[in-house]
């Protein structure tokens, strides 16, 4: 899917400010149930330190960042910490070419415009756990769900085969978005057209198979609607397709 690199970069902008809110309610020690053995304090140095390792990507054209050592046990250490974090990747998005080169994970070619779309549904996806532990829920952003499946589907599963971590699948799975009228199938190593029947297909928002891709909420979520074989389903979903 074509990405809009304003878009993206507005949305990461509004995210960010999201966590540091969400951050102010909640105690560092507290658990982080989507994401088991985490605190608060974990998921909130992860996410700042993807966000300062995307910039120095983006900055430096390598992945190895200086190592950082976020204040874990002071609140408004930690706040001021992530708030920096953000502020550095979205000033370092903000000044440079969607369309430069620069090292990224994803296929070719590589420039910046993969951590226009990356970055987004990093923070969308923590943000959401920091806000499930906290007993809320935020969903998914409606603008961003469609390309957070396609980019599961399209980039992080092939790259999970590729790179020897799963096999290729022995069944077929359809997700299909409610609204933008989208859909794709996982086969084998990668995807292949919505052009003929799957083992198993699951349609709903598209906010909430991104959810459900990675690992957010279960098969039988009421949003959901399955089809098929709901063993194959469950199968492909907890194979590991995304890191």
């Amino acid at each position: 899917m074509t990405v809009d690199p304003a878009r993206g970069l507005a949305e990461l902008s509004e995210i960010a400010a999201d966590v540091l809110r969400l951050l102010d309610q909640a105690e560092l020690d507290q658990p982080v149930p989507s994401c088991p053995g985490w605190s608060v304090a974990d998921l909130i140095a992860h996410l700042g330190e993807v966000h300062r390792w995307a910039a120095h990507a983006l900055r430096e054209g390598n992945p190895d960042p200086p190592e950082v050592f976020p204040p874990v046990t002071d609140r408004p250490a930690l706040a001021d910490w992530y708030r920096d974090s953000a502020e550095d990747l979205i000033g370092t998005l903000r000044t440079t070419d969607p369309d430069a080169e620069c090292w990224a994970f994803g296929p070719r070619p590589r420039t910046a415009r993969f951590w226009f779309r990356r970055q987004p549904h990093e923070a969308a996806i923590h943000r959401w756990d920091l806000a499930a532990a906290l007993g809320q829920d935020p969903g998914y952003p409606e603008t961003l769900a469609a390309d957070g499946v396609d980019e599961m589907v399209t980039m992080f599963f092939p790259r999970q085969v590729r790179l020897n971590r799963i096999p290729p699948l022995s069944a077929s799975l359809a997700l299909r978005a409610d609204g933008p009228d989208l859909a794709w199938v996982l086969a084998g190593d990668g995807v292949r057209p919505y052009d003929g029947p799957a083992d198993a297909e699951v349609s709903g928002p598209a906010a909430v198979l991104a959810l459900l891709v990675w690992g957010r909420v279960p098969l039988d979520d009421p949003r959901l609607r399955l089809t098929g074989d709901r063993a194959a389903a469950a199968a492909i979903l907890s194979a590991g397709i995304v890191p």
